[in-house]
């Protein structure tokens, strides 16, 4: 039989001498593929058949096989055989290896942040102006750094008192600190079904239960905020209303007012994380505005300068700044005054509103290449590094996470925000890693081509 009827007869043309031999027949395979000797729908020999006629073991071929169905080459049908899928686009170089591409971890596009502060360190590394960071400063940062600090966070919507604004390493150290000012061991605290898995992680190290809340197209619903507490009797609440990871979701000026009502209401503490705010070109309201007396307000410039730079601010309401200066000093003593310094700088000569706008463009440059990816994601006017992939009723998160990790593509695992034992609707899909806006098109469309599939085929073995 030739090749492009059916194919029973496809042998491979050479395979290579190097590395295992399953391995080979993979590449082989691929190569086919890409010189058009097969074509999509065209059926590959049986096992045992090719086996022969190339002198490799069955469970060899059995093996080449597998690899290729989870690279996406080949699809396998119960009792049919195995089919040729359409032709691969190309893959990232990193994905060409098989190495796993990590859109898993959120990540801000590498951009002018290195040589930014590669020039600002070098200012201030001179010994006069070095000098005095290396001195003891009090535990929540040097003050002169917390007046400009709190004065850029600030807007006509909230005004940040710089003595109840604290400098933390990174907003998950500001949580924690916030955390522990308000709970203690075997508390239960308000949040959404899913939520920030870095908040989980601090949760679970301070013994905490978490009560999922259910959540609609703004995020956190506030009815069911109400049965929630009523039913854990929960004192506490976490939230993110911007940009809410992992569903991207952003609460209208409305609804931040009903949850602040209703935190009044049930005489809640409000723990608010508005990491992603800076995404925005005017903030959205924070709700710490609205409920100030009972609102931990958190901000971080990890997001927007570079993950290493860690540095976070905490705003308190005034009866917890002791306590918070304590807490401060029993985990970290104070932040490492170059960075709060760094931030200072960049603040005052420009560069801070440079890198806000740097990461704004490359955002919408990368969720735009999302959205052409899947039609059906949400539309955002202001996005984050990362998105929210609804998924076809026939596919779950885990199988959906599954597939992608079999073509080398890591994607956020349910269980990492899950708070609930409910199977969540879509998956958050990173944009930030892939080098350019190339790489992660043909990574994108790679997800896509699963979607186009069943998970039986996808999982099965022929």
């Amino acid at each position: 039989m030739s090749l492009g009827d059916g194919v029973l007869g496809w042998r491979p043309r050479q395979l290579t001498s190097e590395g295992p031999r399953y391995l080979a027949l993979v590449t082989a395979l691929e190569q086919d593929i890409a010189d058009g000797r097969l074509s999509e729908g065209d059926r590959l020999p049986p096992h045992r058949d090719l086996a022969r006629e190339i002198s490799l073991s069955v469970g060899t071929v059995s093996k080449a096989y597998q690899e290729a169905e989870q690279r996406g080459m080949v699809s396998s049908r119960v009792g049919q055989g195995t089919f040729v899928r359409r032709r691969m686009q190309e893959r990232p170089q990193s994905a060409a290896r098989y190495e796993p591409v990590n859109l898993a971890l959120n990540v801000p596009v590498e951009g002018n942040e290195a040589q930014i502060l590669s020039s600002l360190f070098a200012e201030f590394t001179r010994e006069n102006d070095l000098r005095p960071l290396l001195r003891y400063h009090p535990h929540g940062g040097v003050l002169q750094h917390r007046e400009t600090i709190a004065t850029s966070i600030s807007d006509s919507s909230l005004t940040i008192d710089p003595t109840r604004m604290f400098l933390c390493n990174g907003a998950q150290h500001a949580l924690d600190i916030a955390l522990r000012l308000v709970t203690k061991p075997g508390d239960s605290v308000l949040v959404d079904a899913f939520t920030y898995s870095g908040f989980k992680a601090i949760a679970a190290a301070n013994h905490l239960r978490l009560v999922p809340v259910e959540m609609d197209a703004e995020g956190l619903d506030p009815d069911f905020l109400k049965q929630a507490h009523q039913q854990s009797n929960a004192r506490v609440l976490y939230c993110m209303p911007t940009l809410h990871s992992p569903t991207a979701r952003t609460m209208s000026p409305k609804r931040r007012r009903q949850i602040a009502e209703a935190a009044e209401d049930l005489d809640l503490t409000i723990v608010e994380d508005d990491v992603y705010g800076f995404f925005f070109s005017e903030r959205p309201v924070p709700i710490a505005s609205l409920a100030p007396t009972r609102t931990f307000y958190t901000t971080s410039y990890s997001k927007c300068i570079a993950p290493g730079f860690r540095l976070g601010t905490l705003t308190v309401p005034a009866a917890y700044v002791g306590q918070t200066d304590l807490l401060l000093h029993a985990s970290a003593w104070y932040v490492a005054p170059m960075l709060s310094e760094a931030v200072v700088r960049l603040i005052q000569n420009g560069k801070m509103d440079e890198l806000f706008r740097e990461r704004r463009k490359q955002a919408k440059e990368r969720y735009g290449v999302f959205t052409n990816a899947f039609p059906n994601a949400e539309k955002l006017q202001s996005p984050p590094f990362y998105g929210w992939l609804p998924l076809p009723s026939e596919w779950t998160a885990d199988q959906f996470a599954a597939a992608a990790r079999a073509q080398g593509i890591l994607v956020t695992p349910p269980v990492a925000s899950a708070v609930s034992e409910r199977e969540p609707k879509g998956i958050r899909i990173c944009l930030g890693a892939p080098k350019d806006t190339r790489d992660l098109f043909v990574l994108l469309q790679s997800l896509s081509e699963i979607l186009t599939g069943h998970p039986a085929n996808v999982f099965s073995v022929a």
